[in-house]
């Protein structure tokens, strides 16, 4: 039997009734493996809520001068940047570097075997329809050039 519980004018019924919950998180990998583009940006579409859970990123750059920085960025609907996250190191021209982006990921700030790189973000990166999580080369040395390649493992549901 329900047993009424008041508070603040709200009331709550507690049931011994099994209550059916769904909440259905289903993995998606996504990828863009457009080439001559170190800019590239991911929207989450309308009706659906992301997890990132984590970004892998192969950066070919040319032989233009410069050091490129990997950067991970989050906007809100409204384009604000509500976060960002940058590799602990940076890329110069004429090479082929590595990137992992994920929760726990050590916080490296030298290439590992000389072409891979680790960088931590937060858990529990919750995205709603519309916002946006843009991958690039912050410096922008050669955006138009560079070949990035950019792979995002998410969990999505439906809202």
């Amino acid at each position: 039997m329900p047993v009424p519980l008041t508070k603040h004018e709200q009331t709550i019924e507690i049931s011994d009734e099994p209550v059916e919950v769904v909440d259905t998180w289903s993995p998606l990998l996504i990828a863009d493996e457009t080439v001559d583009d170190s800019d590239k940006s991911f929207t989450v579409p309308g009706s659906y809520m992301y997890q990132v859970l984590w970004i892998w990123v192969e950066l070919t750059t040319t032989a233009t001068v410069g050091n490129r920085q990997m950067t991970i960025e989050l906007q809100d609907d409204a384009a604000d940047v509500i976060g960002r996250w940058k590799a602990g190191v940076v890329q110069a021209a004429s090479l082929t570097r590595n990137y992992c982006f994920a929760p726990s990921n050590a916080d490296l700030t030298a290439f590992r075997d000389t072409t891979f790189l680790m960088t931590p973000f937060p858990p529990t990166i919750l995205l709603p329809a519309a916002y946006v999580v843009r991958v690039y080369d912050s410096a922008a040395v050669a955006a138009a050039a560079d070949d990035m390649v950019v792979q995002m493992m998410v969990a999505r549901r439906a809202v």
